[in-house]
């Protein structure tokens, strides 16, 4: 593929907005020199029409982790005078000026960031919302399961009825913890399934993008249309997991269509590791939103329901400590904009991979929620990749092939986990070893420019390969990737 200049134009653009991240944030030396550094990475860009692109992605990914780091350390200078039960009365300091109190670490209340989290919600006049913070997205939906549980108080005579629409597996395994012969909790493999207990049910748990091998499009509309039309006698609570879902989380559409169904309590809980950090992961953690009409005095207030998760996060020791607050304590966590422009960068990234991948040769299905859905929310921060020869053998060749590829072309393009990172990663998923299968996943970072269509560019040449015969037969000494199974 031949490059030219212009297609460094959108790196520049991500050094710029790296520089502005934390713009009059941090006053170090190191800070400076870092700067210092950015610039001069700019200005040589600008002025060397040079064709050592690699070298300039390495630079790149090293100011970003440098930036990173700088940021840690000078937080740490800021919480590491303080012990994990610290003096009363002493002020504990934080980085933007705030300052916060507790006795022991476990209590710790962030409230300032709590309340920051309202800022890049939309909710109607007529709603009232507050806000809780957990350690992780899963301790996030493990507090808000386990408070509830203990508000209604499930008996024979009273047994709680909980219907999901999900498929993240560790929500599957955390739900199975808590079914018993008091609390009902059924998975339904399809929509209309689920849509069939709505009447019936009092809590729903659903993922508007379904984490599985399909990303399966939840109808929301549909489901609205049915909740709104089901009797109101009792308390319902509605779980949206927003993980998946972004800045396209629809809460807005939803408590419009919901403002005249009273007795319904609306909790949003998404991890914020995954994009609400500029892809720095300074710290992991759940964001709960929680949403209930204003002047309902027949059900918990948002802020009463909240209330007590904040209790139940202090009993479990399933907040954020001392360190974790300070990190978030930015200008651009909880930022709208800045999370609005992150997301939509991550989506297009995702969606033009998808829609560049064929599937006439080793990949039986590309799917991307967009490729099929034309709604709003029909939105990933990865594709998954169907093999059509589907075993452990063929992902590891995969793999191999790919680590290979990598490294011979120089481009940033990594084997690893998760999802919302700066650049892009590769992995393969085995949800069950019994069944000797995988499910591949990319995830698309934001960068543009040439590391990104580079990625494209072999992902399309290993699509090409008419099976797996054929791609192990042109790469003879790659060793496959074994898998570590137990």
């Amino acid at each position: 593929m031949t490059f030219n200049q212009d297609l460094l134009s959108e790196n520049i653009e991500e050094l710029i907005a790296l520089k502005g991240l934390f713009k009059n944030q941090i006053d170090t030396n190191e800070y400076q020199e870092w700067e210092k550094k950015l610039d001069g990475t700019i200005d040589y860009i600008f002025t060397n029409n040079h064709q050592n692109y690699e070298l300039l992605f390495i630079q790149i990914n090293t100011l970003t982790l440098e930036l990173r780091e700088i940021w840690m350390n000078y937080v740490q200078n800021i919480t590491n005078k303080h012990l994990k039960s610290p003096p009363l009365h002493i002020i504990k300091n934080l980085p933007q000026s705030n300052k916060i109190d507790f006795s022991y670490e476990r209590n710790i209340q962030p409230d300032f960031l709590e309340n920051k989290i309202s800022l890049y919600r939309e909710v109607p006049s007529n709603w009232e919302i507050s806000n809780v913070l957990c350690s992780s997205g899963m301790t996030a939906i493990s507090t808000i399961m386990q408070s509830y549980f203990a508000m209604y108080k499930p008996s024979l005579n009273k047994k709680l009825v909980i219907s999901t629409w999900r498929d993240y597996f560790e929500t599957r395994v955390l739900t199975d913890l808590y079914r018993n012969e008091l609390i009902e909790i059924t998975n339904y493999p399809t929509q209309e399934e689920f849509f069939d207990v709505i009447e019936h049910t009092d809590l729903f748990f659903i993922e508007l993008v379904r984490y599985n091998w399909d990303l399966e499009v939840f109808d929301l509309n549909e489901f609205l249309e049915i909740l709104s039309n089901s009797t109101p006698d009792r308390l319902r609570i509605l779980i949206l997991d927003t993980t998946l879902s972004g800045n396209h989380h629809q809460l807005e559409k939803i408590l419009s269509y919901l403002q005249y169904f009273p007795n319904i309590i609306i909790i949003q809980v998404h991890s914020i590791l995954k994009l609400d950090q500029q892809g720095l992961e300074f710290s992991n953690g759940g964001a709960i939103s929680v949403y209930t009409l204003k002047d309902n005095v027949a059900i918990p207030s948002a802020e009463a329901f909240a209330g007590y998760l904040r209790q139940v996060r202090t009993i479990l020791g399933a907040g954020l400590s001392y360190q974790e607050i300070a990190l978030l304590d930015n200008e651009f966590v909880f930022n709208k904009n800045k999370y609005s422009d992150y997301c939509n960068l991550i989506y297009e990234n995702n969606k033009l991979m998808a829609e560049t991948i064929h599937t006439n040769g080793i990949f039986k299905k590309v799917v991307y929620p967009s490729l099929f859905s034309e709604v709003d929310w029909a939105k990933s921060p990865f594709v998954v990749f169907h093999l059509r020869e589907d075993n452990l053998d063929n992902h590891g060749l995969l793999l191999g092939v790919l680590s290979y590829e990598v490294k011979k072309r120089k481009i940033n393009f990594y084997h690893g986990s998760s999802f919302g990172f700066r650049d892009s990663r590769y992995e393969v998923i085995i949800p069950n070893t019994s069944e000797n299968k995988g499910l591949f996943k990319i995830a698309m970072g934001i960068r543009k420019g040439i590391d990104l269509l580079n990625i494209i560019e072999l992902m399309q040449e290993i699509s090409d390969y008419k099976d797996f015969s054929e791609l192990k037969a042109s790469y003879p000494t790659v060793n496959a990737i074994r898998f570590d199974i137990k």
